[in-house]
């Protein structure tokens, strides 16, 4: 089958999920396209070639970059998107994201290809003010044909807070299946000797332990919110139970005048390794190396990486972080650092940092060469159709 994936946005060497989709996908017989733009700004970069033929030489991907003649907000519309599907002659169109201008195709005819789209946008996640108002609209200008028609095939929620915000949106029950965020056993799985290696390299001793946040360091992450919870530890438990900070990932230079702040009054407290972005087919490494992560805000798919890699998370309790985190007893409630700490000082007094595979089972069904069989299956099951 030939296959296009449209994504506004790419990055190859990072590890979302379209990154983790197509290099499972490698193992099956299908030709894989995917089509994207040539905008970088979500990822502070510039497109690099060397990158891009390096990913797509590892996945068997062919990829087109084509340049955004409108952008508003983060929506993109892409110069030559129609003629560039054409000139594949594809069996399947897998669109990821939805309420953007490609949802304006549902206006024309139907094409011969089928049309797969997804929801990465939970309705808490969308602030806009303006959110009725375009709920409304799109329920009645587009979610009516979706609804009516098989000009979309499925769309893909995935998770609960995803498919909450395609209900918002008007889309049916019968359009809607599951695909959830999850993890390539290729890429991420735990490591005793990279773990060992890693731990050297941070001069970290054998019975420290080391909690981790790896992830971006910005405002809506708040990685500093990790000092406040620490902060409630008294040195001598800190200094007893051996505990160590380390920090990985990109950092946004305004925000890191408020981490530096809460740094500089933690450091004589604890030992704190602060470490720039690692590649995502690294990563495994530094979650193996960890032993317990707390990412204090939001969501991220680094929570079902960690715990993969045999770490205990910590996280806010919302209902995405309560659909990836296995023990839902390390979720704390919104903002309550007290409650965070409480569950940190849990997890380290009842050693149970050190059950490292206990939740691996859990996760299997998230593993992506499983959801691309599931995806192959509906493919073909609908041009059956056809």
């Amino acid at each position: 089958m030939k296959i296009v994936h449209v994504e506004d946005y790419f990055d190859p060497s990072a590890g979302y999920q379209i990154n983790e989709l197509l290099y499972a996908w490698k193992d099956f017989d299908d030709e894989l396209f995917l089509i994207t733009s040539n905008d970088m700004s979500p990822f502070h970069k510039k497109v690099d070639n060397y990158l891009d033929a390096k990913f797509e030489k590892e996945t068997k991907v062919k990829i087109y970059r084509l340049k955004p003649i409108l952008k508003v907000s983060t929506r993109l519309l892409l110069k030559d998107l129609n003629q560039t599907i054409k000139s594949i002659n594809p069996d399947v169109v897998f669109m990821h994201g939805i309420g953007d201008f490609k949802d304006l195709r549902l206006l024309m005819k139907k094409p011969e290809y089928i049309i797969m789209r997804d929801c990465h946008m939970s309705w808490i996640a969308s602030k806009n003010r303006f959110r009725n108002f375009y709920y409304a609209f799109f329920k009645i200008i587009f979610a009516s044909i979706i609804n009516r028609t098989n000009k979309y095939e499925i769309i893909f929620a995935l998770g609960e807070e995803e498919y909450e915000y395609l209900k918002k949106l008007g889309i049916s029950d019968s359009k809607i299946d599951y695909l959830p965020h999850g993890y390539n056993e290729e890429i991420m799985y735990y490591s005793e000797s990279e773990r060992n290696i890693i731990r050297n390299f941070y001069q970290f001793n054998t019975d420290d332990i080391v909690i981790s946040y790896i992830g971006k360091f910005n405002k809506n992450k708040q990685p500093d919110l990790i000092f406040d919870i620490i902060n409630k530890f008294e040195r001598n438990y800190i200094s007893e139970k051996k505990l160590k900070l380390l920090f990985i990932g990109p950092k946004d230079n305004e925000y890191m005048k408020i981490f530096n702040k809460k740094l500089l009054k933690l450091k004589e407290k604890i030992d704190i390794t602060i470490d720039d972005t690692k590649p995502f087919t690294e990563l495994r490494k530094y979650f193996s190396a960890s032993d317990i992560c707390i990412f204090p805000k939001e969501t991220t798919l680094s929570s079902i990486h960690a715990q993969i890699c045999g770490c205990q998370v910590i996280m806010e309790n919302h209902k995405s972080n309560r659909e990836r985190v296995i023990n839902n007893e390390n979720l704390f409630e919104i903002d309550n650092l007290e409650q965070a700490s409480q569950i940190l000082k849990k997890i380290i007094d009842n050693n149970e940092y050190k059950n490292r595979m206990e939740y691996i089972p859990f996760l299997k069904d998230r593993e992506y060469n499983n959801q691309v069989k599931k995806l192959r299956n509906l493919i073909k099951k609908s041009m059956n159709k056809c």
